[in-house]
């Protein structure tokens, strides 16, 4: 496998390949540099939570490289994917429910096509998450501990899930995580489930209609709801001030509004988008929705 599973004593870092440094060397010289340098990291391998099948949660971009994705700004980012699958297979095939679960903007099975078919999401899945799957492979991320990497990413903002549902990894790792980041965004599709729950207030629960958004908040979320821009609000929502249709006013980096957290805080919503927001897509979307009684 490439990297040791969370938990082990020892980690590898790319400037000492083959050896093995422990935390208390890792503190000082040449290892403290290297730590400091580190851009990327295995932080879980294991089971995923929600199906069982071999996953991995890979933190990229922990150092601050100046250039921001324009909507999120300069945020820490983490991916998790199939250990043994590729993304766009996984897509292709299924497989991705195990870092996706049940939502909404997964692909779904079409008979007639002998194909998975009608994907929402709004990840583009042959960048950056392939890129990464490929690098994991080739075993070119060090594992460390959650609580290492947070040390590395101190003062900075983290996105839960850049690609992949928080879900699937154990709380805890997020929690570690985040121990000493100045702040995060996390959203779930899987709210209705027990495995989520330890989630909840620290991420977002991933809603598509009015009626999931009631629900959801009946348990105890803030909720993210993808509804058209003209759309009422349902309760107490506010318009994402990253998004267009607010005029993109804030960035996630400034705006922390989706950090999961309880309070007097409004929900967020937000109109569909992404390259596979078309007519066509939204519409399957629809669908779907209407035939699970959302």
């Amino acid at each position: 496998m490439p990297g040791a599973p969370y938990g082990a004593p020892f980690f590898c870092l790319a400037p000492y390949a083959g050896k093995r440094i422990s935390f208390a060397h890792a503190r000082t010289g040449r290892a403290q540099q290297g730590i400091e340098k580190m851009q990327s990291a295995v932080i879980y391998e294991g089971p995923s939570r929600i199906d069982g099948a071999p996953i991995v949660a890979i933190v990229c971009k922990m150092q601050s490289a100046g250039k921001a994705n324009r909507k999120t700004g300069d945020v820490v980012q983490t991916y998790i994917l199939r250990a043994d699958v590729d993304p766009v297979a996984a897509v292709k095939t299924g497989a991705d429910v195990s870092v996706c679960g049940d939502c909404a903007h997964r692909a779904a099975w079409d008979a007639d096509q002998g194909r998975m078919v009608g994907r929402t999401c709004y990840v583009n899945l042959g960048q950056g998450a392939l890129s990464v799957f490929r690098a994991y492979k080739r075993g070119a991320y060090p594992a460390i501990t959650p609580l290492a990497a947070s040390r590395i990413i101190a003062g900075r903002m983290v996105r839960l899930g850049t690609y992949g549902d928080p879900a699937a990894v154990p709380s805890l790792k997020w929690r570690a995580l985040l121990h000493f980041a100045a702040g995060h965004t996390g959203y779930t599709h899987q709210w209705r489930r027990r495995i989520a729950q330890g989630l909840k207030g620290l991420c977002m629960a991933s809603v598509e209609t009015a009626g999931e958004a009631s629900q959801a908040r009946a348990k105890g979320w803030r909720t993210f709801r993808i509804a058209a821009a003209a759309a009422p609000n349902v309760g107490r929502e506010a318009l994402c001030p990253a998004s267009k249709e607010a005029g993109q006013i804030l960035q996630c980096f400034d705006c922390k509004a989706c950090d999961g957290a309880s309070g007097r805080r409004s929900s967020i919503r937000i109109a569909p988008h992404g390259a596979y927001a078309s007519a066509a897509n939204l519409a399957a979307l629809d669908a779907r929705l209407i035939a699970r009684g959302a």
